[in-house]
């Protein structure tokens, strides 16, 4: 049963009038009416992401390697029954381990944990290393046939609610959506799309028992989440939809509405208590915050993070560039986005407050923010969140279609239009190359490091980074390639300002930062703000120790004593500063005398 609150036909008389854009949009809804139109979506969004297949493996691509091949080590990895998805599992012994490799740094959280239980997914990618080894085409072939699985699983859920040519208009602005690419290029997002393709699978058994009468549907549904939840935490946005279901389209008194999502809401608790008695979620960061065990800070989060990838699905800016902002741009762009979320506000309102299913679709986008919201903004996060976007869209663009928008409504739409349907496709085969990118990138540091074999006798140390990643992920990168690498990894100072730094003796260098050593945004991954230093702190590594000698008002370290095992001049000691993302040499200053490393920002 498919609902028709889309498909009044085009007013009398009108046409003439309307703009080149809204012919162009009308021709478009008509090839969409045919038979084949989906098959033929699906076709060209896979053309558009076919540049994923040639992306490398990058990131915790690598780490995943790791832990999978024997042949591959770096200290805190090296369990072959591991998690893939356990990065950091809040043991002393690992946090350790990784701090000595150098992935960690010296200000990492004590308490820091960053362990996903995602048994589904990690098996693919043990069967894709298993299959082909380090053969990435494969790799990325196995996640565009998930893709490809959610597609088809998208058009039949559309297809439950909308017209033909509605309903595929809304696949196409999915299928399109440069925000897919992160997904498709980097590896590890795999499990995304397959909680994905679970959660629009309960979606569809749930409007089919209620909608249908099948009552198979009635079990299947939350039978279907527990896979999605197997799969990757993302799949919990499908109790967003369910509410927004149970409010907007389902039947009969608000009481029984709500009590059908139980079995739903039953799965997702024991769920969330048999992760976390075994031993998974994350703790001690800045970026990860779980709403049950920090409410308060992650309401805050809630704020912060869930307009700026409202928007970014909506009508952009992309939610990626929001992480590495400097604080003195947030406010503004800030503003900007609120003003954009506004905009699409008052475009949608009039189908929201006269269609049910624009209002499931709007409700069930808005609340499926609410637990992506609990780490860093970025697209790849959308996943959930454009299911109902889509929808929602296109049937305004249909709207549009039929009734000519007035004055700024109508450049609201033209924008939208301009967004979706244009920019959109041209971005995807980009982002989803975008891996190519990062691998450039991590290449300009990586070659700045001697890749002989007696690099393995030397300590890397680099004054100052942009955040931990940068430099961290070039040690794993080798250890997944099986590159030589250097014995650690030793990471001063991160933030926005410069540097200064002075010889005490021999041995040691105090580094004074004015703003703090771990101020800016990326590298609140590894460090709760919660957590503050003091005076007299000491972290103790193989052969360096930090002692912290000056606090800021906001409890991070700003002045520290690091004094390494033997003289700064010995040659064991590879000496760096970060600039434009390669890694310069470095001489340390004089005994007595200072120096100034300029701000990477």
């Amino acid at each position: 049963m498919r609902h028709r609150a889309c498909e009044t036909k085009p007013a009398a008389g009108a046409g003439w009038h309307y703009a080149v854009w809204v012919k162009l949009l009308a021709r478009l809804f008509s090839l969409f009416a045919r038979p084949r139109a989906a098959r033929w979506v699906v076709v060209v969004s896979l053309l558009l992401a076919s540049p994923a297949l040639f992306s490398p493996l990058v990131i915790d691509d690598h780490v995943q390697q790791i832990i999978v091949r024997p042949d591959r080590h770096y200290g805190g990895f090296e369990d072959p029954g591991r998690s893939l998805f356990s990065f950091a599992d809040g043991s002393p012994t690992q946090r350790a381990a990784l701090m000595e490799e150098g992935l960690f740094s010296w200000w990492t959280d004590p308490e820091f944990k960053l362990s996903f239980w995602r048994p589904l997914s990690a098996a693919t990618h043990r069967l894709d290393f298993r299959l082909w080894i380090d053969d990435a085409v494969w790799i990325h072939a196995h996640s565009l046939l998930w893709f490809l699985l959610l597609l088809v699983a998208l058009s039949r859920l559309y297809k439950r609610f909308h017209e033909p040519k509605v309903a595929v208009m809304a696949l196409a602005l999915y299928a399109i959506d440069d925000a897919r690419g992160f997904v498709l290029s980097v590896a590890c997002n795999r499990n995304a799309l397959i909680a994905a393709v679970f959660g629009v699978g309960a979606l569809i058994a749930h409007d089919r028992w209620r909608r249908d009468g099948w009552r198979p549907g009635a079990a299947l549904g939350p039978l279907l989440l527990v896979v999605g939840l197997l799969a990757g935490e993302s799949a919990v946005a499908v109790l967003a939809y369910l509410f927004a279901y149970a409010l907007s389209v389902d039947t009969g008194a608000l009481r029984e509405r709500l009590g059908r999502l139980i079995p739903y809401v039953v799965v997702v608790v024991l769920w969330q208590i048999l992760y976390g008695h075994l031993g998974y979620g994350a703790d001690g960061s800045g970026v990860y915050v779980h709403p049950l065990s920090e409410p308060l800070r992650f309401v805050a989060k809630l704020l912060e993070r869930a307009p700026v990838l409202a928007a970014a699905q909506f009508a952009g800016p992309p939610s990626d560039l929001w992480v590495p902002l400097p604080p003195r741009l947030a406010a503004g762009v800030y503003v900007f986005v609120l003003l954009v979320l506004a905009g699409v506000g008052k475009l949608l309102w009039p189908l929201i407050s006269e269609d049910k299913v624009v209002r499931f679709w709007v409700l069930g986008a808005l609340l499926s923010l609410i637990p992506v919201s609990a780490t860093f903004t970025m697209d790849r996060l959308l996943v959930f969140v454009g299911i109902g976007a889509s929808g929602a869209l296109a049937c305004l663009f249909e709207r549009a279609v039929r009734l000519s928008p007035s004055g700024g409504r109508r450049w609201g739409v033209v924008g939208l239009v301009v967004v979706h349907l244009v920019l959109a496709p041209i971005c995807l085969p980009a982002r989803a190359s975008v891996a190519v990118g990062m691998e450039a990138l991590f290449a300009l540091a990586d070659e700045s490091v001697p890749d002989d074999p007696s690099i393995v006798n030397k300590s890397l140390v680099v004054v100052i980074v942009p955040a931990d990643g940068a430099v961290g992920y070039v040690t794993t990168s080798r250890a997944g390639r099986g590159v030589p690498r250097p014995r650690n990894l030793r990471m001063l100072a991160q933030g926005y300002g410069e540097v200064q730094v002075t010889r005490l003796d021999a041995r040691t260098l105090r580094l004074r930062a004015a703003g703090g050593f771990y101020q800016a945004r990326p590298e609140a991954m590894v460090r709760s703000p919660a957590t503050r230093s003091f005076v007299g702190e000491i972290i103790s590594l193989s052969n360096m120790t930090v002692t912290v000698t000056r606090v800021n008002e906001d409890g991070h370290a700003a002045e520290a004593d690091f004094r390494f095992a033997s003289a700064l001049e010995s040659p064991e000691w590879l000496w760096t500063q970060w600039h434009e993302g390669r890694l310069l040499p470095w001489t340390p200053p004089p005994l007595g005398a200072s120096s100034v490393v300029p701000s990477v920002w």
